[in-house]
């Protein structure tokens, strides 16, 4: 006992300042400095090897992201040219959260399995506000500061770690023992060294090299589009859209890879029909989902690209011999609008408004900001696509409507119903759906046109990939004609070859009629969507008095025809589909920096709650909800003597949270001990204007703020543990959800798909 206690006072006080703005930044900027068991710490005064040291690392807002006890193993001193000056730590112990952290940093590990402990009832109250009590955390010797290199400037948009974007519910968690001191021995600041493919460092494969934003300079407005994107630049007070290298308005949402040389936008589109495998399109539609869930597992049976898990454990692609993150593919995409609006412009650009689907949960609005970091750009806004077309049309024309954003994309839908009063813009509900746009149009045209096929040659295609490419570059081809003409021809020679070795052709003239038939099921969902945000906001149709189309596929006469059956009067035509959020996106760059008259409203689009023990959703925040907004609910202790809780927080619409969204675990810890049931704590989630999640939580008894750090570490089976979901119950909202994706996928198209996309 005395020795141990001579020990503990020989350890020294050590405080590790870095200059990285955000959790998510120092993760992937200081991970080649760690491995499982120590770290690497540069600093000109190294401590003696065999010294023990009580460590913590902050960042630059002051918050703790590592914490325990190291001892020194080596040093380099300032005169050693191997390599920089500094110290080699061994860790012994790591408290909980810094060995997460740790664990996430390094890669993808064999999941643990996650202890079966019970679930807190949540019940809504509402809170009285104290203020804060002082930190009782004790401060460490300032020992050394660290020279880090400064990093992007981007800010976390979270207050607290949100990890990985994910779904969760409420438990309770006993408080863990301390980690047994590591052995593994500490892996030093490394020269470069690939590691071997696939690539699963989490570091970017394609954007290591992009010079972080310095948060100056022009900012631009950018529509990430799921099939093409557009950029826009407010110049004078006027919204201009700037045209790509080739002089087009938009450029194709479109990764390649061909013979080692990587390809974006319309280079990368021209690669499509013959090199599909190795083409990304329509990333919007999955990242920031992780690779487990539902949803994922269905979708990737469908596209023509290997969907693989990447180093976080979301979904990601393969491209040639690397796993790249879908922040990277669409950082890509943003990276080739930031270098148009550089060329266009003549000076350097480094900050953006970006837009997405209003229908986007919290995970995907983070991924968002991750891949604009990835590009350079700092983020400034995420900007629902419904939202920016709304100021496209109606900001500083002192307009006093009610108007109806309709915006059918190439890969999303939404519907937004807005109230203008001049500079005000107010949403009053929106709704809509991820997964339904104009590729979807496309797979039922691709299953009419391979139809034909086999009615006229009396057997199915059997083409390979490269053919189906051509057969859906021809459906997209007869979509956008027949929004313009009444009927249109199709002819694709030498589709493939019959048993004997003569080509077989695919000629067949297709209607606008027929092509209706064929699509008419998913414009019915569109204007079922209308309707229920309509309902959503207690209003008829006829308090309607404008319709805003955006989108490629507003414009097919039958979206039109049913809209103006809805709402008795035509969609108004005065933006441009395509270049309307792009245009939105760059008037909302004038107000970022100076004070603006303009006032944006907007809602919660999904539902906000907290998961049940059996897997219930109890719902905490509504949709629609007007932004910002809180809500808070109590919990208390189950066991004796328990010091941590834990809340698992999901987002959605269905009963159950096997259908809904995993967005992160709320672990409070750091509460006092007593028996169980006896220690209560009060936990309030809010949305901020940009639907970004904050937690705290404060004790009943004293009023004190807590502890509340907030992370998605969990997989889908670790939650199903953890609350006790049935396996039943999972397998009814994947068959849910499979049977809706197979539909709109199409029959031949799905199937061949399946069999040709490896």
């Amino acid at each position: 006992m005395s020795e141990n206690r001579a020990k503990e006072r020989k350890r020294v006080g050590l405080l590790v300042k870095l200059a990285h703005k955000g959790v998510e930044e120092f993760a992937q900027k200081y991970a080649t400095n760690l491995s499982e068991g120590g770290m690497f710490i540069r600093t000109r005064e190294p401590k003696p090897r065999g010294t023990e040291l009580n460590f913590k690392v902050e960042i630059a807002d002051g918050q703790r992201v590592l914490q325990g006890i190291a001892v020194v193993r080596w040093t380099r001193a300032a005169n050693d040219l191997a390599g920089p000056p500094g110290m080699g730590l061994e860790f012994l112990q790591l408290d909980d959260a810094s060995r997460a952290l740790v664990d996430r940093m390094l890669g993808p590990r064999a999941p643990a399995v996650a202890p079966v402990v019970p679930v807190v009832p949540v019940v809504d109250i509402e809170v009285e506000v104290a203020p804060a009590a002082p930190d009782n955390a004790v401060d460490l010797d300032l020992s050394a500061l660290v020279d880090a290199t400064p990093a992007p400037p981007e800010e976390s948009p979270f207050d607290v770690d949100l990890g990985e974007p994910e779904t969760v519910l409420p438990e309770v968690r006993s408080e863990a023992p301390p980690a047994p001191p590591q052995e593994t021995p500490v892996v030093l600041e490394a020269t470069v060294a690939p590691p071997p493919p696939p690539r699963l460092s989490g570091e970017p494969v394609f954007l290591r090299d992009v010079k972080p934003s310095d948060g100056t300079g022009p900012i631009i407005g950018i529509d990430l589009g799921t099939t093409n994107s557009a950029c826009a630049v407010l110049v004078n007070g006027r919204p201009q859209i700037l045209r790509s290298r080739d002089g087009h308005n938009t450029i194709p949402s479109v990764v390649s890879l061909s013979r080692d040389k990587l390809l974006v936008g319309h280079r990368a589109k021209g690669q499509l029909v013959l090199n599909p495998t190795q083409s990304i399109i329509g990333a919007k539609r999955l990242v920031g989902r992780d690779f487990d869930s539902p949803t994922v597992r269905e979708v990737k049976e469908r596209v023509h690209f290997e969907v693989v898990e990447d180093a976080a454990r979301r979904a990601g692609v393969k491209l040639g011999e690397a796993v790249l993150s879908l922040e990277e593919v669409q950082g890509l995409v943003l990276k080739e609008c930031r270098e148009m609006a550089e060329q266009v412009l003549g000076v350097p650009v480094s900050r953006a408004v970006v837009t997405c689907p209003a229908y986007y949960s919290e995970p995907q609005r983070e991924a968002v900001r991750r891949a604009g970091a990835m590009a350079g750009l700092k983020v400034e806004r995420v900007l629902n696509e419904p939202t920016a077309a709304a100021l496209a049309f109606g900001m500083n024309r002192e307009l006093v409507k009610t108007v109806l954003v309709y915006d059918l994309g190439g890969g999303t839908f939404d519907a937004t119903l807005l109230k203008l009063e001049g500079n005000v813009f107010e949403v009053l509900a929106t709704g809509g759906d991820v997964f339904l746009g104009g590729v979807d149009f496309d797979n039922q045209l691709v299953d009419l046109l391979l139809e034909r096929f086999a009615q006229w040659h009396k057997r199915p295609f059997s083409g390979d990939r490269v053919a189906l490419s051509r057969v859906a570059e021809a459906a997209e081809k007869l979509k956008m004609s027949l929004s313009e003409m009444a009927s249109f021809e199709v002819h694709l020679p030498m589709l493939e070859l019959d048993a004997g070795g003569r080509p077989l052709d695919l000629r067949t003239t297709v209607t606008r009629a027929e092509e209706e038939a064929a699509c008419a099921e998913l414009v019915d969902r569109t204007i079922a969507a209308v309707q229920d945000v309509l309902l959503d906001a207690k209003l008829k149709a006829s308090a309607v008095d404008d319709i805003v189309l955006v989108g490629g596929m507003s414009r097919m006469p039958l979206v039109r025809e049913k809209l103006k059956a809805l709402f008795k009067k035509p969609p108004h035509a005065s933006v441009n589909a395509d270049e309307a959020v792009a245009l939105g996106a760059a008037l909302y760059t004038g107000t970022v920096d100076k004070v603006s008259s303009l006032v944006l409203i907007d809602v919660v689009p999904m539902t906000l709650g907290v998961g049940r023990p059996g897997g219930g959703f109890h719902r905490l925040i509504e949709r629609n909800t007007p932004l910002p907004a809180t809500k808070s609910f109590g919990i208390s202790t189950q066991q004796h003597e328990q010091t941590e809780l834990e809340v698992l927080i999901f987002q959605g619409e269905d009963a159950n949270v096997a259908g809904n969204e995993f967005v992160g675990a709320i672990t409070i810890s750091d509460l006092p001990k007593g028996p169980a049931g006896s220690v209560q704590v009060a936990v309030t989630v809010s949305l901020d204007a940009e639907c970004v999640v904050r937690v705290e939580a404060r004790e009943f008894r004293t009023r004190r703020e807590v502890k509340a750090t907030m992370a998605t570490r969990y997989t889908n089976e670790e939650l199903a543990q953890k609350l006790g979901i049935s396996q039943a119950k999972r397998d009814e909202a994947q068959r849910a959800r499979g049977a809706e994706l197979e539909k709109r996928a199409g029959g031949f198209w799905g199937k061949l798909k399946s069999l040709f996309r490896r």
